[in-house]
């Protein structure tokens, strides 16, 4: 029945800014098996899973299906909510070429970055007419409604820079292209390759194989990597002191950081500082690194 589309089958929800906060919950009761989209599209938002995300404005995030998942909207701050069953992937997704690519963006947490002009230009119009045709209660058509969330999601997919490794259908960069995304969310959680092969539903030897037969560099090695790209970006710019740094990255000794960094780069961290300021490089750079920067 179509009742049973928005009833039971389709989340949407526009959260307008308030005086109090709120609280959205995934994972459970009669959302065990939705798959969550969310736009902040004023102020933040804070998804709590096993760790808690910050969400900054203009930032998509997308939480796969059975994950326990609390969004927390602060007041003030506006977000779009919109889930669907499991049972409508098939649907939403679809059997094409992009399928897979579609599959494997909801088959993982992610949070995309966006600008004012991609939200204004191509995902508000999107949700505006998903809007309009859930609230057509005697015309609405699960049809067309699947059609407008296949739509946002390949909006999505494209602006999540997930493409940057050329994904394709070959199983290597499926695999590379999900280690990539959650080695983008948990780097700052020193998670262990164990992690990571667990989240992933893999061996320790199929990631390493992938890994070194694509990238010729070990998991542990590309975990490393991003790490480093964190902490070189925030030594060059940041003024924070080592020990700050070391927290922000998961480590709560600043020697266990600067032992890391010295095994790593050849020289501690206050040497690095010092090096690169003595040479007064300008900051050029405005670019915020992610995951399509290593390697």
């Amino acid at each position: 029945m179509l009742a049973n589309i928005i009833g039971t089958m389709v989340r949407f929800e526009f959260i307008q800014p308030s005086l109090q906060s709120r609280v959205f919950s995934t994972g459970n009761d009669n959302f065990t098996d939705f798959n969550l989209m969310g736009l902040v599209q004023l102020g933040d938002a804070t998804v709590t899973m096993e760790e808690t995300h910050h969400i900054a404005e203009m930032s998509i995030f997308c939480i796969p299906h059975k994950k326990l998942a609390k969004v927390s909207v602060p007041a003030g701050s506006q977000i779009w909510l919109l889930g669907y069953r499991n049972e409508l992937s098939s649907l939403v997704t679809g059997s094409d070429s992009d399928s897979m690519k579609l599959e494997t963006l909801m088959r993982q947490f992610t949070i995309t970055s966006c600008s004012k002009t991609d939200i204004q230009e191509e995902i508000l119009p999107l949700l505006k007419l998903l809007s309009a045709e859930i609230s057509s209660l005697n015309k609405r058509s699960r049809s067309v409604i699947c059609s407008i969330m296949r739509i946002l999601l390949i909006s999505i997919y494209r602006l999540s820079n997930i493409e940057s490794i050329r994904l394709t259908h070959s199983p290597d960069e499926l695999a590379l292209q999900q280690f990539r995304q959650l080695v983008e969310i948990e780097y700052k959680n020193r998670r262990t390759v164990a992690y990571y092969c667990d989240e992933l539903i893999m061996t320790y030897d199929r990631l390493h194989a992938i890994c070194q037969r694509n990238l010729k560099k070990s998991p542990l090695q590309l975990i490393n990597n991003r790490v480093l790209i964190e902490a070189t970006t925030k030594l060059k710019r940041s003024t924070e002191s080592i020990q700050a740094i070391a927290n922000d990255l998961g480590y709560g000794d600043a020697s266990q950081f600067s032992h890391f960094f010295k095994k790593e780069m050849g020289i501690s961290p206050s040497q690095f500082k010092r090096q690169y300021n003595e040479k007064n490089v300008p900051d050029r750079d405005e670019h915020t690194p992610d995951f399509s920067d290593w390697p």
